[in-house]
This record gives structure tokens, sequence and C-alpha cells, in this order.
């Protein structure tokens, strides 16, 4: 008898095989981070030397890309923000250079829009230089499709930071290859939305309600989501009276005429964002000195006319602006993350490593966390409006080893294995379960009958902090300029810590964990903090050192790794 799906693809650990996800930072992405750093220690004369950098950069390489343009809108708004007190103590030269930045992109963007092109999906495949097997995961695991790049809208606090203005398209005959290879790929759904609106693209008298059409022949599940761009109204008309999934995102610019829309039409469509605090009528509302929640909700990748990119969410912040981690799909890239959008993302542990699929669609978990993930790490502060309803923090992670939390495992222990039982063996018995099925059957009673153990929870807790401080341990050595970043993000946080644990350097780590009256989430958040800043890392280094430490898939924990 046919197994359920996910008793026939059990993950395993990418142990002997390197895994290649390229998280490394562009350059204008460094520069951005570097120049954020020198405004936050008040180095003005450093920013004004990284800023002429950047603009040299720029100039001498004019045909950036989306991305890349995004970054640097980033860079001239932090410049923005810091105007008052740059004017009164920053140098002359920064205030130049911010100016002919600004030039350069107005010329750019100018130049753009006399030159739209449309994209051929053969140009857009041999820009990738993928191979078969990590085309075919790329639609797989495709949860978004940017039609065009750039926006005509390009709203002044839009999440995605969208480029003023369309500069390309994808042909028609583009859209509707990659569509059919989403579909033959086995991908039920995807969003035609990204850094641009769904409702610009256009290719030869062909518009966004062609492609519901060929999407509805293709029984494609699909989501638009539109500003409703001014000389739209009438394609968006069409579309509602079609009854299209779609929603508008509402702004205080375009309010009004939604409003005027909805009042001619006999049909009902979703809104989004219509509240007032997310009618800012202009500015931006990062403020680059904060740490936001993630407004990204999903894992996989994009396609845009650009390239492909594997997409992480992250908190929103300076390191982060537009809520994610953005990695470019290459030639040498071998894991993918599981798609995973909307309710079905909140329920991934940011802090654990990624599933996902190996070249041949096997579904595997890294052995360790991504920088960005390391990233979140550091900055959850277990704050609640850093995690949405549904979210698990890392503070309530640690919730399932307090007594309370085994004694109410330990009680439920008859339920929980009726429960295993008959969603391993409500259809075949034990003995003709295959081997891996077999094993990860015991694997979930195991584990929880050890979580119910107080030496064997307590033995969990520990390899969970072990596991933490390691990434972090390991992260700090090569991020110089994005710790320096993160201390300036977590002073408040310091500063409480030092008040409430001014002892927690005076007693050894296992001590910490192991006391039942500590609170392990504060230990942790202090340990994370001390280590970006170097204080007293031997300590943790012998903690680390005795508690080496992995994570189970199958068990879903950490454990010792030797």
């Amino acid at each position: 008898m046919k197994l359920p799906f996910f008793l026939q693809t059990l993950p395993v650990m990418m142990k002997d095989k390197p895994f290649i996800l390229e998280t490394l930072d562009s350059f204008f992405e460094q520069k951005k981070n570097e120049f954020l750093a020198a405004l936050y220690r008040k180095d003005f004369q450093e920013a004004a030397i990284i800023h002429g950098q950047i603009f040299q950069y720029a100039t001498a390489h004019p045909e950036f890309n989306e991305n890349t343009e995004k970054c640097i809108h980033q860079i001239q708004t932090a410049l923005r923000k810091y105007r008052k007190v740059l004017i009164s103590q920053g140098p002359a030269s920064l205030r130049e250079t911010g100016k002919s930045l600004k030039t350069l992109l107005t010329r750019r963007i100018r130049k753009m829009h006399r030159n739209i092109r449309h994209m051929g999906f053969d140009e857009w495949k041999a820009r990738l230089g993928l191979t078969p097997d990590q085309e075919n995961l790329v639609f797989k695991t495709a949860m978004a499709f940017q039609l065009t790049s750039g926006c005509s809208n390009f709203c002044r606090r839009c999440n995605e930071w969208a480029l003023p203005g369309v500069r390309s398209h994808f042909s028609y005959p583009a859209v509707i290859r990659i569509l059919n290879r989403i579909k033959a790929a086995a991908n039920p759904e995807i969003s035609l939305y990204g850094a641009s609106d769904p409702l610009d693209w256009e290719d030869k008298g062909k518009n966004v309600a062609d492609l519901i059409d060929q999407l509805d022949a293709l029984s494609l599940e699909y989501s638009v989501l539109t500003k409703v761009p001014r000389g739209k109204e009438c394609l968006f008309t069409r579309m509602v009276k079609n009854r299209s999934n779609l929603s508008v995102s509402i702004t205080s610019k375009n309010k009004a005429r939604i409003q005027r829309i909805e009042e001619r039409l006999d049909s009902s469509f979703g809104k989004q964002h219509d509240m007032d605090e997310l009618l800012i009528p202009a500015g931006l509302d990062e403020d680059f000195v904060t740490v936001k929640p993630s407004i990204t909700d999903g894992y996989g990748t994009e396609i845009t006319p650009d390239g492909a990119f594997i997409i992480i969410p992250a908190f929103t912040s300076a390191l982060y602006p537009q809520g994610h981690k953005k990695i470019p799909i290459t030639g040498a890239t071998n894991f993918f993350p599981l798609k995973k959008t909307g309710r079905t993302a909140l329920l991934v542990d940011y802090f654990k490593p990624l599933e996902g699929y190996d070249l041949h669609q096997n579904h595997c978990h890294l052995p360790v966390l991504l920088d960005v993930q390391v990233e979140s790490l550091i900055l959850d502060n277990g704050s609640n409006r850093l995690t949405p309803p549904g979210m698990r923090s890392l503070k309530e992670y640690f919730f399932i080893f307090d007594e309370k939390a085994r004694l109410q495992r330990k009680k439920l222990g008859p339920t929980v294995l009726r429960n295993l039982k008959k969603q391993f063996l409500s259809t075949t018995s034990f003995k003709e379960l295959p081997i891996q099925t077999r094993t990860l059957y015991q694997k979930k009673i195991n584990t929880h009958l050890d979580l119910c153990e107080p030496d064997k929870c307590l033995a969990a807790k520990l390899y969970a902090v072990s596991f933490f401080l390691d990434a972090v341990s390991v992260y700090r050595m090569n991020n110089p300029v994005k710790v320096e970043m993160m201390l300036f993000f977590l002073e408040n946080e310091k500063a409480v810590l030092l008040k409430t644990l001014p002892w927690v350097g005076e007693r050894h780590l296992e001590e910490l964990i192991s006391d039942p009256d500590t609170d392990v989430f504060k230990i942790l958040r202090c340990y994370i903090i001390r280590l970006l800043e170097g204080v007293e890392t031997h300590m943790v280094d012998s903690f680390l050192a005795s508690h080496p430490a992995e994570y189970d898939p199958l068990g879903d924990m950490f454990i010792n790794c030797t």
C-alpha cells in the first residue's frame, strides 16, 4: 500500500556532501553596511570615503542590475536620514558625492525608460547558466514571478524597494514557457508579484489578463497583488469581473481612486494594507536604526527579468531593508530550500537548519545555519512584536525544556504514542514499513520519551544552546562589519541585561543553563552579545568543546555530534 508523501520523502543531513548556497554580499551590499557602520560610530570622515568609493564604482560600472540599484537607493535614503547631522558635522565631500550619485541614478533611470526591453526565455536562461536539474528546482520551488523590472507606482515606502518606472518586461512567449515549466515541475501555485506591479506587464497587445487565462488553462493556482496603476483601471475592472484571484494594496495615494472604482463595480475584491499606520504619504518607514518584523512571508525562489533568487525571510533592519535575504542562483547552487508560503512559512523555525532539495530532488537538511539565519538569531530579542502570530520565536522554543512542559509531555505520553501509531501504522504493520520509515517512527517515539526524562531533557537544552552559540561564534569571525552594526542595534538590550544579570560571568555556562531558576533565553542573549563583543569567549569555547552539537532532522532536536 502506498505510504503518505511525508513518509516517502524522509529528510537526511548533508553531512558528507558539500553544499553551495552562496550568501556573500555584493560589492554594494558590503559598502552599504560599511557606510552605515561608519555613521553609527559617527565617523563621518570614514563615511565620506566609503560613499566616494560607492560613487566611483557606480560611475565605472553604470550597467548595474535591479538589486544593485535598490542597494544604492538604500544608501542614498540612509544619507538623507542623517542629513541634519551631516550638514553640521560631516565633510563637504560627502554632500557632494551624494548629489553626484543622485544625478548618476537620474540619468540611468531616464536612459532605461527610453529603452524598455522585453526579455526572451532563451536570453534569460543563458544569463542563469543552469543545468536542467537546477532549472527544474528553480521552477519547482518558485513562489514569486516578477513579470517586469521597475514599477509605475514605485511607492516610497514599498517593502520591495521597487525601482521608479518600468525598465523591462518578460516577453509573452517567455512568460508562457515559464508558467508551463512551473506547472511541469509539479509546483501548484505562483504569485505574480515582486518589486513591480503585475498590471504594468504588457507585450505585443497582451496583458496580465491574458496570462491569467493561461494560468486557468494550466489549472495553476495564482495570486495577483496590485496597486492598480493609472491607466490600468479598465484592465483591473475586466479582471474583477472575471473573478480573478487578486488583491489591491492600498496606499495614501491610491485609496480614493480605488474607492471610486469599487463604487462603480458590482463585484468586490480583496484589499491589503488598508490601515492608517500603513498609509504613510511619503518617505520610507525604514529608520536604519531599529529592528522590525519580517515583511516577507515565504521561503522559495523568485523569478525576475534579472535572473532567479532564493528568498530567505529576515527581520527588517538596515541589514535587510526588504525583510529578506535574496541569494542569486548560479551554476554552483546545489541546495534549494523547500518552498513554504503564507501560514506554512510561519511554521518554519528560522533557527533550525533549512530543509530543501539536493540536485536530484532528494529531501535533505543543511548541517548549519545560513548567515542570514544567524543574523536573525542574533537580533531576536524575544519581543512579541518581532514575531507575528503563528511563528515560534526562539524564546518560545526554550519553553519546551521547562519543568512544567516536561511534566505535561509525560502526562500526554499515551496520547502522543497513540497518535504516532495512527499516523504511521493506520494502513500497514510495523514489519511492513520501509526501513527508513520504521527508523523515523522509532525516532519520534524515542524523542518524545527522552524529553519526558529530566536528564535527557536538560541535555537537549544544553545542546540547543551550544548549537546556537557555535553558530554565532563562527559568524563573528567572518562578519566584522555586520557584527558592529548589530551591536549598535542591541545597545538597549545590552543595558537591560547588564542590570538584570550582573552576575552572569561569575558562574559556568553549563551551571547557568542547568539551573531551573534561571531564564535560559536571557542567558543565551547575554552570551550572544558577549561573543559579538569578544568578551570572555574562552568560557563559551570551553562549553562548546564539552557539548559539541548538531541538528537531528528526524528527531527535530539538537543532539551530541560526537
